[in-house]
């Protein structure tokens, strides 16, 4: 692998046996890293390079504002395990049954998850995530519709998939907001606040001085909010 520096930026360069050039940005340092076709020429490369610059610009710059993921605990689905939603501390109760499986929550802090006694633990697992994302869609709508006359922007779709370095991603062309599906489990005011960030972002496109500003506009305590979101669970 060779290097070479655009702008500042250090990127790896790796010729391999393939027809298409693939530009990846590595968490959680944020190294860029791009294979090239084994011929590919330095000038056409430098050119990609440059065509490629702000989608690269805005990558390490979304790395370096929101803070890499930390670990989430690997559930065993045992109970009396303990389990988060909306930043509330859980209890979870397995309850055999022979009909048809389900989750309910019984307030103030009960996780109660009906299954058949054969069902493995990996379907299980699958039952308590679909459930934390019916939860998660559930009260995207009314956030979204809450802000959009006040920022004045509508994104045109919104979707939920678990991302191990982002709580939310904006894809400014498409109008396109991603959520991370582990935002279910923190409490309602870090939801808000991603969603905020990710729909400023249809306004700036950069972590600059003047996205930092409508944020301040539009959400005062972004930061403390940051800080919350990014605190790590308690599961002993």
């Amino acid at each position: 692998m060779t290097d070479i520096i655009i702008d500042g930026i250090p990127i790896g360069i790796l010729r391999k046996n393939i027809k298409n050039i693939y530009i990846r940005i590595l968490p959680p340092e944020g190294r860029v890293r791009i294979s090239i076709p084994k011929r590919l020429k330095k000038i056409e490369l430098l050119r990609v390079i440059k065509t490629r610059l702000d989608w690269i610009k805005r990558r390490l710059s979304r790395l370096k504002e929101q803070p890499p993921l930390l670990p989430m605990a690997v559930p065993r689905l045992c109970p009396g395990e303990i389990h988060y939603l909306w930043g509330e501390r859980c209890t979870l109760d397995i309850v055999p049954c022979m009909g048809r499986p389900k989750i309910l929550f019984q307030a103030p802090s009960l996780i109660q998850l009906h299954s058949k006694p054969e069902m493995s633990e990996e379907y299980r697992l699958r039952q308590l995530d679909a459930w934390y994302r019916l939860q998660l869609k559930q009260a995207l709508p009314t956030l979204i519709e809450y802000w959009q006359p006040i920022l004045g922007v509508q994104p045109e779709i919104w979707r939920i998939k678990k991302m191990k370095t982002v709580w939310g991603s904006c894809n400014i062309q498409a109008k396109r907001i991603w959520l991370n599906a582990e935002l279910v489990k923190k409490p309602p005011q870090c939801l808000e606040y991603v969603i905020v960030h990710e729909m400023v972002h249809l306004l700036e496109r950069y972590h600059n001085q003047r996205f930092k500003s409508l944020m301040d506009k539009f959400l005062p305590d972004w930061r403390e909010r940051r800080l919350l979101l990014n605190k790590p669970l308690v599961y002993s």
